[in-house]
């Protein structure tokens, strides 16, 4: 389980730890992902191309490892070699890679396969959230309808109320009674007693409810805005002093971008005059005939 995003990446199963070189020089892009001394973190990496740029294999191809888009260290021109054909497929190569912190600083160790032509695994599809364009189109039909639905029942309503009272009002034969009240509604029955017949008159008045009042301007009180003190994010904290001496040798190698055997025919820029014991990796090569001893 790593603890950032892999979408886009094919990642290869980890079955051997392998070093990563010149972490020294990508520690700021690397303090996202800072452990304690004694701690670990498992992250994702990035595997692409890039041109060596100093040393004795300078200009050549090699193997960069990069996190979230940055750059944060590579492998040694004989990794680069070994693991080349991982990067031939076309897909961007991910690789899980263990962060761990020294007297050095920050380190990273890869985790790759013992054999560069395994398949890689299927990168994680990115997700998206949308909303279909017919179920849009539907919710905004169904609102607007639903918003004038009442206008024209109200309408039909108010014209069925006069459609009525021109009915049974038609018929009357005494003027409407001036002194009914605003808001109420008087009946008045008649009944005029004929030899053989019986008449019944009903009068109903309709009563109009009087406008309501104009509404009161309440001029409203825009409180002051005040502005809030812009606060300065901290300073980076500095980085890590570099070590004087490379501790994967048992002399006094400096910590460089390049260290070759002093008399030979590298290229610097730096040199160390052995014999040099190699007790960690030979980063800088120096060890030609893999005997432990550099620089003989």
């Amino acid at each position: 389980m790593v603890d950032n995003p892999t979408p886009g990446l094919s990642m290869v199963p980890g079955d051997v730890p392998v070093t990563v070189t010149r972490e020294e020089h990508h520690q700021r892009a690397l303090s996202r992902y800072t452990v304690a001394v004694g701690g670990e973190r498992h992250i994702a990496a990035e595997l692409v191309w890039c041109t060596i740029g100093a040393g004795k294999y300078k200009g050549e191809r090699g193997i960069e490892v990069r996190v979230d888009g940055h750059r944060v260290g590579e492998l040694t021109h004989a990794m680069s070699q070994r693991y080349a054909a991982l990067l031939e497929s076309g897909d961007r190569v991910g690789a899980e890679a263990a962060v761990t912190r020294d007297e050095r600083g920050l380190q990273v160790t890869l985790l790759l396969p013992r054999n560069a032509n395994t398949v890689l695994l299927t990168p994680e599809p990115p997700t998206e959230r949308f909303v279909p364009v017919r179920q849009a189109a539907a919710t905004a039909a169904v609102a607007k309808s639903g918003w004038r639905k009442p206008v024209w029942i109200g309408a039909a309503v108010v014209f069925a109320v006069f459609v009525l009272a021109g009915i049974f009002g038609g018929n009357e034969d005494d003027p409407t009674p001036s002194n009914v009240a605003a808001g109420e509604t008087t009946t008045t029955t008649t009944f005029e007693p004929p030899p053989t017949t019986t008449t019944t008159t009903t009068t109903t008045t309709t009563t109009t409810t009087p406008p309501p009042p104009p509404p009161t301007t309440t001029e409203a009180v825009v409180p002051p805005v005040t502005e809030e003190p812009v606060v300065e994010p901290p300073p980076p904290p500095p980085p890590a002093p570099k070590p004087q001496c490379d501790p994967n040798y048992s002399g006094c190698v400096p910590v460089a971008s390049d260290v070759d055997c002093a008399g030979g025919s590298g290229n610097g820029p730096e040199y160390v005059s052995g014999p040099i014991r190699v007790t960690g990796s030979d980063i800088y090569d120096l060890d030609r005939d893999n005997d432990g001893t550099a620089c003989e």
